[in-house]
């Protein structure tokens, strides 16, 4: 930890700028205590690690900040530091009773609390959720910042995403949203317009500037981008199909046997099953399975000119979450939405594209049945068609 209490319990911070030599002064004739157990720790100013204070062997924090890597004290100082210099008032791990709670950085700004969480290591997602509940129970908007190094890059646009890298998503002017810093580089990442292919794999554009050339606007509101993404969608939902059929466990696979009794292919699915919306972060199920469970429980059992209830179309995605064949995402940095969006959002666009009629808010008309290509060459030929011809609509979808 950088912070630490002197004996007469006023505040020690070790990024003021103080020279060795004062440092070493103050520590000959100071002892320096844990703002959060009170025990006793020692100021270390080596040559090869960032100074910071640490517990003795024998110490038993429970908050045990002094297993921080120096890749963690080494990005929560630049961050302090890089917002001090922007004349922000910022204070470095300030434990707060009320909370109960330590964030690497809090500051103000236009009148509203933020509470910085640099977070280089993997955490239980209970105690990432707990955190970001107790800061917004408290008025505190937080703003957990992921180590450069947990994110993975497949290629241009696309990038490996875990449950854990999920819960520092955000949305920020209806923009979904990543931030992310490398100490090493002094390199602040933004993640924009997030897009899940799968359950792991994510279509996003990655905007890379150096903190220097940064402002607190580029972490509080990124400005939103709009990419072109519709060819690697087609793309990786073609390599995401042949995946499932060549995985050694698919004929295992709920899903690819439902397909089978229903006299359906993996393969020659319509494009119209599998369409990317705005809130599809809410569900881990990947576009092309739980639209698909929509059209096999619903659409499917209606012609052209009969009318569907909403209300049927939203029991039949509960009922297959329920099940387990739908898994839905928790998204605590996402501010309050949730699934229902997602599946509200794949409805508006069926009826934007002519599958669907809006009658009112509670009903929709079948206008057109769901095709189904009667072989591979067909399907990738129909789904080339209609991602042509519905590109304009299926882009605001997701950039709302």
């Amino acid at each position: 930890m950088l912070v630490a209490n002197k004996f007469n319990g006023e505040v020690f911070s070790l990024a003021n700028g103080d020279t060795k030599k004062e440092l070493e002064k103050v520590r000959s004739r100071e002892k320096f205590y844990c703002p959060d157990c009170g025990e006793e720790v020692i100021m270390k100013l080596g040559n090869k690690k960032i100074w910071h204070f640490s517990h003795t062997a024998s110490g038993s924090c429970q908050y045990e900040y002094d297993r921080e890597s120096e890749y963690h004290l080494s990005g929560k100082l630049k961050l302090y530091n890089w917002l001090k210099k922007q004349g922000i008032h910022a204070e470095l791990e300030k434990f707060d009773q009320q909370m109960r709670q330590k964030p690497d950085i809090a500051f103000d700004w236009k009148g509203q609390k933020y509470a910085i969480e640099f977070q280089c290591s993997v955490i239980h997602a209970d105690i990432f959720e707990k955190r970001t509940r107790t800061y917004l129970e408290h008025d505190v908007i937080p703003l957990w910042i992921a180590a450069e190094n947990l994110i993975k890059r497949i290629s241009h646009m696309v990038v490996s995403m875990n449950h854990f890298l999920y819960l520092f998503l955000r949305r920020t002017k209806h923009a979904w949203n990543l931030p992310a810093f490398c100490p090493v580089s002094g390199q602040l990442i933004n993640l924009h317009g997030v897009i899940p292919i799968s359950s792991r794999k994510a279509i996003t554009i990655l905007e890379v500037k150096s903190l220097s050339q940064s402002s607190i606007e580029d972490l509080l509101s990124p400005k939103a981008r709009q990419y072109p993404f519709l060819k690697i969608w087609q793309t990786e939902n073609q390599k995401l199909k042949s995946r499932y059929l060549m995985n050694h466990g698919a004929w295992q696979s709920r899903f690819l046997k439902e397909l089978y009794h229903n006299r359906l292919s993996l393969l020659t699915l319509p494009a119209i099953l599998g369409l990317p919306v705005h809130s599809s972060p809410y569900i881990e199920t990947p576009s092309l399975m739980w639209q698909t469970y929509i059209y096999l429980d619903i659409f499917r059992h209606h012609k052209s000119g009969e009318y569907i209830r909403y209300a049927r179309i939203r029991a039949a995605f509960a009922k297959r979450v329920k099940k387990g064949d739908i898994k839905l995402r928790t998204l605590p940095a996402a501010g309050h939405r949730d699934a229902w969006y997602a599946l509200a959002e794949y409805v508006f666009l069926l009826t934007k594209i002519g599958y669907l009629e809006k009658i009112d808010s509670g009903t929709v008309k079948v206008q057109k049945e769901i095709e189904f290509p009667s072989s591979v060459d067909c399907q990738l030929k129909a789904e080339t068609k209609f991602y042509a011809e519905f590109e304009n609509k299926i882009v605001q979808s997701v950039f709302q």
